[in-house]
Formats: structure tokens, C-alpha cells, sequence
């Protein structure tokens, strides 16, 4: 079991990468070429947390070094901040909910960051 997860871990990085670069894409769709509506994005957007929940056990299944299992923590806290957090502040908070596609650019980091570290495990 530690060999697949120590194998499965950095595909789910590389899908959750791919996961946020989509959701980019649909936020385009929806803001710059107005051919889809914002429910394609809200839906899928929490899709990406199964990869995440996925990481999060595969990380001590495949014994990860402790900056992988570290940064996946806070890729899992940034992601849930981000999806369900600070967006539903739309309205009480707009300049807080802004940091939503901030926190997209942050996601992208770290999960990129995390297909690195896995690698050294």
C-alpha cells in the first residue's frame, strides 16, 4: 500500500493542478466570453476537494517526507478558505471575497509545489 500511494500522490497533485487550471478556464467562460453561468464552476470547484481528501491520506499511507505531508495541510486550509469560505462573503465582504482568484493562484503553487516534493520521498 505505501508504494501506490507514494505513486498515486503525486497524479492527484498533478489532477488537482488540472483541476485548478479548468476552474480558471470556466471563470473565463462565464466573465470574459459570457457562455456558461457560474454554476459549472461553483459545482466542479468542489469536485476538487477529492483529490485533496485523497492527498491528505495518501500522504501518510505513503509516509511522505514532512514538508509534503506539511504543505498538503496547507494547500487542504487554503482550498477550503477559498471554496468555502471567503466566496460566501460575496456580499457581507466583497473585498475579502476578491481574494477567492488570489487564493486560485495560491492553490496552483502549492500543488505544483507538492508534485516536487513528492517526488523526493
Amino acid at each position: 500500500m505505501q508504494s501506490f500511494a507514494k505513486t498515486a500522490f503525486p497524479v492527484l497533485a498533478w489532477l488537482f493542478v488540472l483541476g485548478v487550471i479548468a476552474q480558471v478556464l470556466l471563470a473565463g467562460m462565464v466573465v470574459v466570453a459570457g457562455q456558461i453561468d457560474w454554476t459549472i464552476h461553483r459545482d466542479s470547484g468542489h469536485i476538487l476537494g477529492l483529490p485533496l481528501i485523497l492527498m491528505l491520506i495518501f500522504m501518510y499511507l505513503g509516509k511522505l517526507p514532512s514538508a509534503a505531508k506539511r504543505t498538503t495541510w496547507i494547500l487542504f486550509v487554503v482550498y477550503i478558505i477559498q471554496a468555502d469560505v471567503i466566496i460566501f462573503m460575496r456580499e457581507s465582504l466583497p473585498v475579502v471575497s476578491a481574494f477567492h482568484p488570489v487564493l486560485a493562484l495560491v492553490d496552483f503553487c502549492l500543488g505544483i509545489k507538492l508534485v516536487g516534493e513528492s517526488k523526493e520521498a
